[in-house]
């Protein structure tokens, strides 16, 4: 199956989900295309995992890529709006972008709103950086990366860190991420019907799932919005037909330390899709950043 049938098969899924998620923008909605839709399209990867263990409220997990030498670790956040998870589609994605990288993965499997609305998954997030800060991993081996909602979490998580005087990671890995909780990004509008996935309305109508009653230009729901200097280096990955590309072309606008590449055409967080060869040469530009910005601290461990 050549490149163009294998987009044109993942867009007509993607497609599926939209049409779904549009007549019911509700969490239980969204966990159930989630849980028939990731399956379908998720990379097919050689790891283990390991047994969910307690980390304060949350829980994690070890992600370990098959034949790989994991000097680094990839603290990783995943999307799902804030109300969902599917590990059929971000253990495989971790696993990839480990094996590239060089690196072990922590999945946090943080909880998830409506059930434990904002701030529960930011404490998870910040308590797993915590333990791995205590575990004795030098902050200069661990790469923060998220998708979506993830990574909105993994900025917030160096933003906590910086202010509250913690190290901060090598770098940021962030895949189609939402930083702006009030969607006033102008590519909201103009992809409107181009994205994939997405429609406005059904990302306007899952504002109240995570952060009702909060100022949605609080920084800890927007990040983009808040004070990013200090940041480690970020690299930036999204699609240029989704709706929130705006958001990490501001936030690239506003770090100078800060890669972004924008993939013509390709959907919402696709590198962590099947067979697009886009998503392949993008697994393999984050595996080059994580281990560009690991080098030093793994050199001198050595």
């Amino acid at each position: 199956m050549g490149d163009a049938i294998r987009r044109f098969v993942v867009r007509q899924m993607l497609h599926v989900a939209r049409a779904a998620l549009a007549r019911h923008p509700t969490p239980a909605q969204i966990r159930r295309v989630t849980e028939r839709i990731a399956p379908l399209v998720a990379r097919r990867e050689n790891y283990s995992a390991s047994e969910a263990f307690a980390i304060n409220a949350g829980r994690a997990r070890w992600i370990e890529p098959a034949d790989a030498v994991a000097e680094s670790v990839i603290l990783y956040l995943h999307g799902g709006a804030f109300v969902a998870e599917a590990r059929s589609i971000h253990d495989p994605l971790l696993a990839a972008i480990g094996r590239a990288g060089g690196a072990r993965g922590l999945m946090v499997d943080y909880r998830l709103a409506p059930e434990n609305p904002f701030p529960a998954a930011i404490e998870d997030c910040y308590a797993a950086w915590n333990f791995l800060l205590s575990s004795g991993i030098d902050p200069g081996r661990i790469v923060i990366a998220g998708d979506s909602a993830g990574g909105n979490l993994a900025v917030v998580t160096a933003m906590r860190a910086r202010d509250e005087g913690m190290p901060q990671a090598a770098g940021l890995v962030l895949m189609s991420p939402v930083l702006d909780w009030t969607f006033s990004g102008a590519s909201i509008q103009r992809n409107d019907g181009l994205d994939p996935l997405f429609r406005a309305s059904i990302i306007n109508g899952l504002v109240p799932y995570y952060g009702a009653g909060i100022d949605p230009l609080d920084p800890r729901l927007s990040p983009l919005f808040g004070d990013l200097a200090g940041l480690p280096p970020a690299l930036l990955m999204v699609g240029s037909s989704e709706l929130l590309l705006d958001d990490s072309v501001r936030f690239a606008a506003r770090v100078p330390d800060s890669e972004l590449r924008i993939w013509h055409n390709m959907p919402h967080v696709f590198p962590a899709m099947r067979g697009l060869a886009a998503g392949d040469r993008a697994i393999r530009e984050i595996g080059e950043f994580i281990r560009e910005r690991t080098a030093a601290a793994t050199a001198g461990a050595s």
